[in-house]
């Protein structure tokens, strides 16, 4: 977890009475953990698309599309110049060279462009444009490889699915000939990048910015804890709210013990965050806790 910038968003809401604590939004960045991830930095990549000798097999356009968007993203997760990872086509008549039960072809492939990572593009394909009531949507799927040249085996096999949509009306009582939107090509030809790119970004930790709630009272140390806080100085802060677990307005603990997750989370440990929560929840009921506390378990399930 680290923090995304210092400027913090104040609601200013004030819960149940003129007395009752305020909810400030600290905007934070969260580590996603890659879906598929993949040891990158410091190595040398390159992407292929392949050549096929028919045109019904994938479409060329969508390919380089696609592989280029998936090279200029690895490029950029990486930290590497511009044209650092390749674009390259091969020649693979009517099959995928290659296969993951044989990975002599593209061993060579890593050999000739002294790459140590290869992607390969099997095929980036498009269905059939299919009306909905409100909609037209359109099928879409990419297929990648990735071959460890050091390991000469294929760490990952990509199959990457999505939908294409477009709003339209159609009337349910009457048959409609649908005309396929103007700008529909040039539709498809961005998706074709941004699905290259968010391949890419299946291979590595991303960063999200979030929203955590901290709870604050118009008192010395409540002010003080909220300013440590604002400098991520958790330890500080924590330290202030556990001393505050000791007063007698059971709304007060409750604040105290949210806040402690908090801190909690902020430095990795979800489990000892839930065990507070679960305190906050016992002690004074609040919409925040129960919402906080279900971010919390999907974070938690998303690192295992």
């Amino acid at each position: 977890m680290k923090a995304i910038r210092s400027i913090i968003y104040s609601a200013a809401l004030v819960l149940l009475a003129a007395c009752g604590p305020t909810i400030n939004l600290l905007e934070v960045d969260v580590r996603l953990p890659a879906a598929k991830p993949l040891p990158l930095h410091g190595k040398q990549m390159v992407v292929f698309i392949p050549t096929y000798d028919s045109t019904s097999v994938t479409d060329s356009v969508l390919l380089h599309t696609f592989g280029q968007g998936l090279a200029n993203e690895l490029e950029r997760l990486t930290n590497l110049p511009e044209g650092a990872v390749p674009l390259y086509t091969h020649y693979s008549e009517d099959v995928a060279l290659g296969t993951l039960e044989q990975p002599d072809y593209v061993y060579r492939l890593a050999v000739d462009t002294e790459s140590e990572m290869v992607f390969m593009v099997d095929s980036v394909t498009i269905g059939r444009f299919e009306a909905r009531p409100s909609y037209l949507i359109l099928p879409f799927q990419s297929v990648v490889r990735v071959f460890d040249a050091e390991q000469f085996d294929f760490p990952e096999y990509t199959i990457l699915s999505d939908t294409l949509a477009w709003d339209i009306y159609l009337a349910y009582d009457e048959a409609q000939t649908v005309t396929i939107p103007a700008g529909a090509y040039e539709d498809i030809q961005r998706a074709a990048a941004f699905l290259g790119q968010r391949t890419a970004r299946s291979f590595v930790d991303q960063w999200e910015t979030q929203d955590r709630v901290v709870f604050v009272y118009e008192r010395r140390k409540w002010l003080k804890a909220y300013d440590y806080a604002l400098d991520f100085e958790w330890d500080k802060a924590m330290a202030i709210w556990m001393e505050l677990l000791e007063g007698t307005n059971k709304e007060e603990v409750a604040c105290a013990a949210f806040n402690i997750a908090l801190a909690c989370e902020m430095k990795g440990s979800f489990d000892l965050a839930q065990e507070w929560l679960d305190l906050s929840e016992k002690t004074y009921p609040m919409k925040e806790t129960t919402y906080y506390s279900d971010m919390l378990r999907q974070r938690k399930t998303a690192t295992e």
